[in-house]
Protein backbone atom coordinates (compact mmCIF):
# COMPACT_ATOMS: atom_id res chain seq x y z
CA UNK A 1 0.00 0.00 0.00
CA UNK A 2 1.32 3.48 -1.18
CA UNK A 3 2.01 5.79 1.84
CA UNK A 4 0.19 9.53 1.44
CA UNK A 5 2.15 12.23 0.23
CA UNK A 6 2.04 16.32 -0.87
CA UNK A 7 4.50 18.39 -1.73
CA UNK A 8 5.71 21.65 -2.68
CA UNK A 9 6.36 22.90 -6.27
CA UNK A 10 10.32 22.84 -5.66
CA UNK A 11 10.31 18.91 -4.63
CA UNK A 12 8.24 18.07 -8.05
CA UNK A 13 10.33 20.35 -10.05
CA UNK A 14 13.22 18.68 -9.09
CA UNK A 15 12.05 15.01 -9.33
CA UNK A 16 10.98 15.52 -12.88
CA UNK A 17 14.07 17.36 -14.08
CA UNK A 18 16.63 14.04 -12.01
CA UNK A 19 14.22 11.43 -13.08
CA UNK A 20 12.87 10.48 -9.78
CA UNK A 21 9.33 11.44 -10.35
CA UNK A 22 8.32 7.55 -11.20
CA UNK A 23 9.28 6.30 -8.20
CA UNK A 24 7.88 9.11 -6.25
CA UNK A 25 4.41 7.99 -7.83
CA UNK A 26 5.25 4.73 -7.39
CA UNK A 27 5.83 5.11 -3.49
CA UNK A 28 3.51 7.54 -2.37
CA UNK A 29 0.37 8.41 -2.82
CA UNK A 30 0.31 11.89 -3.85
CA UNK A 31 -2.08 14.77 -2.84
CA UNK A 32 -1.12 18.15 -4.21
CA UNK A 33 -2.41 21.65 -2.73
CA UNK A 34 -3.95 24.37 -4.96
CA UNK A 35 -1.30 26.73 -4.06
CA UNK A 36 1.17 24.60 -5.16
CA UNK A 37 -0.33 23.60 -8.32
CA UNK A 38 -0.30 27.26 -9.16
CA UNK A 39 3.39 27.43 -9.08
CA UNK A 40 3.75 24.58 -11.70
CA UNK A 41 3.38 26.47 -15.01
CA UNK A 42 1.42 23.97 -17.86
CA UNK A 43 4.47 25.38 -20.24
CA UNK A 44 7.40 24.00 -18.26
CA UNK A 45 7.90 20.31 -19.05
CA UNK A 46 7.65 19.23 -15.04
CA UNK A 47 4.40 21.30 -15.31
CA UNK A 48 2.95 19.74 -18.26
CA UNK A 49 3.13 16.08 -16.53
CA UNK A 50 2.22 17.70 -12.95
CA UNK A 51 -1.14 19.29 -15.17
CA UNK A 52 -1.65 15.52 -17.34
CA UNK A 53 -1.18 13.64 -14.10
CA UNK A 54 -4.36 15.98 -12.33
CA UNK A 55 -6.37 15.78 -16.10
CA UNK A 56 -5.68 11.89 -15.48
CA UNK A 57 -6.95 11.88 -11.79
CA UNK A 58 -3.38 10.29 -10.98
CA UNK A 59 -2.79 13.40 -8.09
CA UNK A 60 -5.58 14.27 -6.21
CA UNK A 61 -6.19 18.34 -5.03
CA UNK A 62 -6.46 18.55 -1.09
CA UNK A 63 -5.94 21.98 0.83
CA UNK A 64 -5.40 22.30 4.37
CA UNK A 65 -7.94 23.70 6.71
CA UNK A 66 -5.49 26.43 7.86
CA UNK A 67 -2.42 27.95 6.91
CA UNK A 68 -0.61 27.73 10.31
CA UNK A 69 2.58 29.56 9.19
CA UNK A 70 3.24 32.93 7.66
CA UNK A 71 6.73 32.60 6.51
CA UNK A 72 7.88 31.41 3.08
CA UNK A 73 5.83 30.81 0.05
CA UNK A 74 2.15 30.12 -0.14
CA UNK A 75 3.11 26.81 -1.84
CA UNK A 76 5.70 25.93 1.36
CA UNK A 77 2.87 27.18 3.49
CA UNK A 78 -0.03 25.16 2.44
CA UNK A 79 2.08 21.76 1.82
CA UNK A 80 3.40 22.20 5.27
CA UNK A 81 0.31 22.99 6.69
CA UNK A 82 -1.43 20.18 5.20
CA UNK A 83 1.40 17.78 6.13
CA UNK A 84 0.64 18.99 9.87
CA UNK A 85 -2.91 18.00 9.21
CA UNK A 86 -2.35 14.94 7.78
CA UNK A 87 0.36 13.40 10.29
CA UNK A 88 0.70 9.99 8.99
CA UNK A 89 1.61 11.47 5.60
CA UNK A 90 5.09 12.50 4.22
CA UNK A 91 5.80 15.98 3.27
CA UNK A 92 8.38 16.32 -0.32
CA UNK A 93 10.36 19.27 0.06
CA UNK A 94 13.55 20.60 -1.16
CA UNK A 95 14.01 23.72 -0.01
CA UNK A 96 16.88 24.16 3.04
CA UNK A 97 14.11 26.00 5.62
CA UNK A 98 10.93 24.93 4.78
CA UNK A 99 12.25 21.28 5.20
CA UNK A 100 13.91 22.24 9.07
CA UNK A 101 10.72 24.37 9.82
CA UNK A 102 8.43 21.28 9.03
CA UNK A 103 10.82 18.70 10.79
CA UNK A 104 10.68 21.10 13.98
CA UNK A 105 6.69 20.96 13.71
CA UNK A 106 6.91 16.87 13.85
CA UNK A 107 6.08 16.44 10.00
CA UNK A 108 7.79 13.72 8.14
CA UNK A 109 9.57 15.39 5.41
CA UNK A 110 11.68 13.72 2.75
CA UNK A 111 13.54 15.98 0.15
CA UNK A 112 14.79 14.17 -2.97
CA UNK A 113 18.51 13.61 -2.31
CA UNK A 114 16.90 11.52 0.98
CA UNK A 115 14.35 9.70 -1.46
CA UNK A 116 17.90 8.40 -3.37
CA UNK A 117 19.82 7.31 -0.38
CA UNK A 118 16.14 5.28 0.64
CA UNK A 119 15.33 4.17 -2.70
CA UNK A 120 19.09 3.00 -3.04
CA UNK A 121 18.66 1.11 0.45
CA UNK A 122 16.04 -0.86 -0.61
CA UNK A 123 17.39 -1.68 -3.61
CA UNK A 124 14.92 -0.17 -6.13
CA UNK A 125 18.70 2.05 -7.22
CA UNK A 126 21.90 0.53 -7.79
CA UNK A 127 24.95 2.72 -6.52
CA UNK A 128 25.52 3.87 -10.16
CA UNK A 129 22.13 5.61 -10.52
CA UNK A 130 21.91 6.71 -7.01
CA UNK A 131 25.29 8.56 -8.03
CA UNK A 132 23.65 9.57 -11.46
CA UNK A 133 20.51 11.53 -9.91
CA UNK A 134 22.36 12.56 -7.13
CA UNK A 135 24.98 14.17 -9.87
CA UNK A 136 21.92 15.26 -11.63
CA UNK A 137 20.33 17.04 -8.75
CA UNK A 138 23.73 18.72 -7.98
CA UNK A 139 23.96 20.04 -11.32
CA UNK A 140 20.30 21.81 -11.38
CA UNK A 141 21.55 24.11 -8.14
CA UNK A 142 18.19 24.42 -6.72
CA UNK A 143 18.76 21.94 -3.79
CA UNK A 144 21.01 23.20 -1.02
CA UNK A 145 24.64 21.70 -0.70
CA UNK A 146 23.68 20.83 2.90
CA UNK A 147 21.09 18.64 1.58
CA UNK A 148 23.28 16.85 -0.97
CA UNK A 149 26.04 16.17 1.16
CA UNK A 150 24.29 14.85 4.16
CA UNK A 151 22.58 12.55 1.70
CA UNK A 152 26.14 11.45 -0.12
CA UNK A 153 27.00 10.65 3.58
CA UNK A 154 24.24 8.71 4.21
CA UNK A 155 24.69 6.60 0.51
CA UNK A 156 28.29 6.22 2.04
CA UNK A 157 27.14 4.09 5.28
CA UNK A 158 24.08 2.42 3.28
CA UNK A 159 26.37 1.54 0.93
CA UNK A 160 29.64 0.37 3.40
CA UNK A 161 26.84 -1.85 5.05
CA UNK A 162 26.28 -3.85 2.01
CA UNK A 163 22.80 -2.31 1.81
CA UNK A 164 21.54 -1.46 -1.34
CA UNK A 165 22.21 -1.76 -4.96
Amino acid sequence: MKQGATFDSSFWINSHRSGLLPYVLERYDVSFCRDVATELDPTFPSGAQFWSLVALNKLVEVNPVDILINEFGRGERAAISLAVENREWILLIDDLRPFQLAARLGVNAVCTPVLVVDLFSVERLDAKEALVILARLATLQTISPTLLAAALAQLGRVFSKGTGG
